[in-house]
């Protein structure tokens, strides 16, 4: 059994996706914050940062970074085809986009809603918001421009890809917006909620 450690409508949410599409047995441990704000000491125990998502696989073993989680889950679940087999173009084009929505999206999701992360300095504050949120629109331009036709990245063939542009569409400030400007973005995020197990880890996150 897998057991990820996650918080309602954090980055846990699209690995717990995936793992409910997959048809994978795991179970949800969902992490509070202290009063201090800090997620609870408990968390260290199984990664020392205390940050979510953390994944225990099978053998008790353990994995951060959403990404890389959810190219394992695809990986240890082939036959739910949420992942080009490896060797292929598409292949490549799935490792591209997952990775660019990891290291550009995300990280402008948390400079915009935790900008004291990034400076030393109070003063900074503000303008690395701003930074992170004219950013963020480049960033999905970008992205809804791999799109295509779509729906989704692949055509009309749902990836774990997928399921992670559309948890980081549901952190935007104002997603309506987002899809006004990006209606490419709107499509694919329709098409990936009409898959009923994502559907449903949606609901149980809040989101």
């Amino acid at each position: 059994m897998f057991t990820l450690y996650a918080r309602n409508t954090a980055g846990s949410m699209a690995p717990e996706a995936l793992l409910a599409a997959c048809g994978a047995d795991y179970r949800v441990v969902v992490v509070e914050r202290t009063p201090d704000g800090r997620l609870d000491e408990a968390l260290h125990a199984v990664n020392p940062r205390g940050e979510v998502p953390v994944l225990q696989l099978p053998d008790d073993s353990v994995m951060t970074e959403s990404a890389a989680m959810m190219i394992h889950i695809c990986d240890l679940h082939p036959g739910a085809g949420l992942a080009p087999p490896p060797a292929t173009p598409e292949r490549a084009v799935f490792l591209r986009w997952m990775i660019y929505l990891a290291t550009t999206i995300y990280m402008s999701d948390l400079r915009l809603f935790y900008p004291q992360r990034y400076t030393l300095d109070p003063a900074g504050v503000d303008g690395i918001r701003e930074f992170a949120r004219a950013g963020m629109m480049k960033e999905f331009a970008l992205y809804e421009a791999a799109l295509g036709k779509g729906p989704f990245l692949l055509g009309d063939r749902l990836s774990a890809v997928d399921i992670y542009a559309a948890m980081l569409c549901s952190w935007a400030p104002d997603m309506k917006a987002l899809f006004a400007a990006h209606p490419a973005l709107g499509r694919m995020y329709d098409a990936v909620l009409e898959n009923e197990a994502v559907r449903r880890v949606w609901a149980r996150n809040g989101a």
